[in-house]
């Protein structure tokens, strides 16, 4: 088998199939249809069950959304190694060829054969697709962890003042 021949799907079926075997429970999609959600002005405002609620339900979401993380950097990873592997191979003749000059960068490389190659198309598309839920999730996960953070300050505040008085 040559390394072009890599199946990435059956990989990462492998993959999941070893993750299963641990038994490790993971996060549900939080209950909720909306979207979006609001984030108090003033979290002081908010009784202490309901600050608990809120923080409740944005660990809920940072567990689902680093879940889903998880599974699009794995399937990324698998994408990425196929479509690296692809390039390189179709660009050896290319860089053999001194079409492009004696050394092409990578990146020159890289269009030239995304150029001349359809068949690459819809891999490098998959490959744009998982980059930018990536960066979506990413950004997601950070703003889950920011709005629990906060709740937690105004919580250990209120702690802190019940002592004090």
């Amino acid at each position: 088998m040559r390394a072009t021949d890599v199946d990435s799907g059956e990989i990462n079926e492998w993959a999941k199939e070893r993750i299963a075997k641990h038994r490790l429970p993971l996060p549900k999609r939080p209950k909720g249809s909306s979207p979006e959600f609001d984030f108090p002005d003033d979290p002081s405002s908010l009784s202490n069950a309901a600050l608990g609620q809120q923080m409740l339900r944005f660990a809920a979401f940072f567990g689902y959304a680093q879940r889903r993380f998880g599974i699009v950097e794995a399937r990324y990873v698998l994408v990425d190694a196929e479509y690296t592997t692809k390039i390189n191979v179709a660009g050896i003749e290319i860089r053999e060829s001194e079409v492009l000059g004696k050394r092409p960068s990578a990146e020159v490389v890289e269009a030239a054969v995304l150029r001349d190659n359809k068949e690459l198309a819809p891999l490098y598309r998959r490959r744009l697709q998982l980059l930018t839920l990536r960066v979506r999730l990413d950004s997601l996960i950070k703003i889950y962890e920011r709005l629990y953070a906060a709740l937690s300050r105004e919580l250990s505040r209120r702690e802190l003042e019940s002592h004090i008085q």
